[in-house]
């Protein structure tokens, strides 16, 4: 197998894989609602640091080690989908808020009133917070990642038979993360893009507490599928 052809037949794989709706798609859409296309982005970035830390990893045999040390691979299982559950968890709690929203007229005053996992309704004025906020995007997408075993389950499949044997592990690792950053970070672009057509339904302060109902959700679902598979493994 040449290069090229490991390279073009990983970006297919990876395409597939990426364009599933999955807890990336919640993640990112809830950010968008919350925080705008800034904190959206940053979502996305943690979400392809978790993927180019696992491509990196399963290229110079990290991740084929994990799969072979049970007792590591089954402890950042459980850790992913304890933090999936409580990440979910958080974003339902935010319903409590559904009565004290209001409509506002304009996207500044809809954003500053929309509540996040830790911070009340009515807090968002300065910039500061924004920041932390922002941080916690991309830290939610990256944890997210890099703790989902589904992920590296996937590099430790795919990875390996895509390797060429006239490219270092390493760099050969990096081609293909790369590769896989690039079509995620393309897809959600696509997605934000898609979404933000509809930000005047989407500012108002009760779309924000759907989509965290929905994403919330999402995340209990999978991540207690994690946990169910995982206990039925051991």
């Amino acid at each position: 197998m040449t290069l090229s052809q490991a390279l073009i037949g990983f970006a297919g794989i990876a395409f597939l894989i990426t364009i599933i709706p999955a807890t990336d798609t919640a993640l990112v859409l809830r950010s968008l609602v919350a925080r705008g296309r800034t904190a959206a982005f940053a979502c996305i970035l943690g979400i392809t640091a978790g993927l180019l830390i696992w491509g990196v990893a399963a290229a110079t045999g990290l991740a084929v080690l994990m799969a072979t040390a049970p007792g590591v691979f089954d402890a950042i299982t459980l850790a992913g989908g304890a933090y999936l559950i409580y990440l979910g968890v958080r974003f339902l709690l935010n319903l409590r808020h559904w009565g004290s929203v209001t409509a506002l007229k304009t996207q500044d005053a809809a954003l500053a009133s929309l509540p996040t996992p830790e911070t009340p309704v009515g807090n968002f004025n300065s910039v500061s917070t924004r920041s932390a906020g922002i941080y916690r995007d991309f830290l939610a997408g990256f944890i997210a990642n890099i703790l989902n075993p589904k992920i590296a389950v996937f590099y430790i499949a795919t990875v390996p038979p895509f390797m060429v044997a006239t490219v270092p592990p390493l760099l050969m690792g990096t081609y293909l993360a790369l590769i896989h950053g690039g079509i995620n970070v393309a897809w959600f672009a696509v997605i934000v893009a898609l979404a933000s057509l509809s930000m005047k339904w989407l500012l108002h302060p009760r779309a924000t507490l759907v989509i965290d109902g929905v994403a919330g959700t999402v995340l209990v679902i999978f991540g207690a599928t994690i946990l169910w598979e995982a206990a039925l493994s051991l």
